[in-house]
C-alpha cells in the first residue's frame, strides 16, 4: 500500500521530533499547554496534532467518582469512629 500524499512519513515525524527536542521551552511561561501547541503548530505540525489529542483527553473516570462516593459513605458522621486504615481496607476489599 502506498501512503497518502498528505500523510507524514516516518522521516518527517523523526525530523520534527528532533526539532522539538532541541527547541528551548521555558515551562514557567506556559500557562496552558493547549494554547502553547496552538501557537507553535506551524513549527511542529505533526507533533502538535498528537499533543492536542493527548492533552485534550478529559481526566475523569467513573471508577474514581464511585470510589470517592464510597469513601464519603464510610467517613460520614455515623462512622466517625472508623479509623482511616480500616476505611482504606474496606474500600480495598470492596474494589477487589
Amino acid at each position: 500500500m502506498s501512503a497518502s500524499i498528505n500523510e507524514p512519513t516516518k522521516d518527517m515525524v523523526n525530523k520534527e521530533l528532533m526539532m522539538f527536542k532541541r527547541f528551548q521551552v521555558d515551562v514557567k511561561d506556559i500557562k496552558c499547554p493547549l494554547e502553547w501547541w496552538a501557537k507553535h503548530k506551524s513549527f511542529f505540525s505533526i507533533v502538535a496534532i498528537v499533543a492536542r489529542q493527548i492533552l485534550g483527553i478529559i481526566g475523569f473516570q467513573v471508577e474514581t467518582k464511585i470510589t470517592f462516593s464510597l469513601v464519603g459513605v464510610f467517613t460520614n458522621l455515623r462512622r466517625c469512629c472508623l479509623q482511616l486504615d480500616n476505611s482504606n481496607k474496606i474500600i480495598f476489599v470492596d474494589k477487589n
